[in-house]
């Protein structure tokens, strides 16, 4: 099992990025990660011959890495500029057949062949770089534009990671003008929405303390947040309990989904509820209370809500999520979906069916 800390002391000069090179760069390339950093993880994680993609290749570090250790390298990088110093260090060490895509990775991603694995290190907010290319992380002009857009970053890299394979982000929490702000943690609760969140590790550099009189650490550290692209198993024999008691008070609730043809008796493992539910705020406020009232947590698009707030949550979204973790560990998710069409709600209803006592529809809906 590999330590949950990594400590790195010198950054190899014979696969570092050339000082020439990094002075092409307008910021020096000061936030280049190190092959070093990366070597560890593409080794663990990946086998020889497989496809690690770097979705914010910057100068390349990752997929030094991963031809190094006999992997395919690719990366996508936005910046134009960066994209040719990333070359050219590729040329010169001799690693031509790495893969290079200039391009906003949202975009590009749309059309990539499946990947082994993703390890990168995540642009920082608020460093102060200018881009005129829109997507660029850190041109971000707030905190939550950031958020959204990696948000955005990470749905788009879920349907290319192979099946059981792992996500690797590197992030730091900031210090901006005095202000701490979260960001390792919000990128990994971002991680959890979309991947099964398996933990942190800790990258400790050598760093002088410039200033002894200051209270705060010479912030010597970062984070590596590790997940897999594999399926949450949900808690069947909870989910059966809780559907009883919630039909019990609100029938109009419908199971549809996996979880619906599980029940029909298909040899599907479900990973959450989908509960189908007529566009009606007077249904959902008081069924969002109630679960809230036996500790589930309410989430609109990842973002936290108030059952209180349900009525305007609905506006522009067709599901909102509610989720809880039991102190034994044991997660439910439950999906709320609702149509924008109150006439689909009842022609649906129509086709249900009642099994294991459980008011369900097992054929496919679309909710649009």
């Amino acid at each position: 099992m590999p330590n949950s800390w990594l400590h790195l002391d010198a950054n190899q000069d014979t696969h570092a990025l050339d000082h020439t090179l990094a002075s092409n760069d307008p910021f020096a390339a000061r936030d280049r990660g190190w092959v070093e950093q990366m070597r560890p993880f593409v080794r663990e994680l990946s086998q020889p011959g497989d496809r690690v993609l770097d979705p914010f290749a910057g100068f390349a570090s990752t997929l030094v890495a991963a031809c190094q250790e006999g992997r395919q390298g690719v990366g996508i990088e936005i910046e134009p500029g960066r994209l040719h110093t990333a070359r050219q260090r590729l040329d010169e060490l001799g690693l031509e057949h790495a893969t290079l895509i200039q391009g906003d990775c949202e975009t590009a991603l749309a059309n990539m062949e499946p990947v082994d694995l993703v390890l990168t290190s995540l642009p920082y907010f608020g460093c102060g770089m200018e881009s005129a290319h829109h997507g660029q992380l850190y041109g971000a002009g707030s905190y939550a534009h950031f958020l959204q857009k990696v948000r955005g970053i990470l749905k788009a890299l879920k349907p290319i990671i192979k099946p059981g394979a792992y996500i690797v982000v590197g992030a730091e929490n900031l210090q901006l003008d005095g202000l701490w702000v979260p960001q390792a943690w919000d990128v990994a609760r971002l991680l959890a929405e979309r991947f099964r969140f398996i933990e942190e590790r800790v990258i400790v550099y050598d760093r002088p303390h410039t200033d002894s009189t200051s209270p705060r650490s010479n912030r010597a550290h970062e984070y590596m947040l590790v997940a897999q692209n594999s399926a949450r198993v949900c808690d069947r024999d909870a989910a059966m309990s809780l559907l009883q008691l919630l039909q019990a008070d609100f029938p109009q609730a419908m199971v549809i989904g996996s979880f619906a043809r599980w029940l029909k008796g298909e040899a599907v493992t479900p990973s959450d509820v989908d509960l189908l539910l007529p566009n009606d705020s007077r249904v959902l406020q008081p069924l969002t209370q109630w679960l809230e009232s036996r500790g589930f947590q309410l989430t609109r698009w990842g973002a936290p809500l108030q059952a209180t707030m349900t009525t305007q949550a609905m506006a522009g979204a067709n599901y909102l999520r509610a989720e809880r973790l039991a102190a034994t560990g044991s997660t439910l998710t439950l999906d709320l979906a609702f149509h924008a069409d109150p006439q689909v709600y009842p022609q649906l209803a129509g086709k249900a069916e009642t099994r294991q006592g459980i008011i369900c529809l097992s054929e496919p809906v679309d909710l649009g």
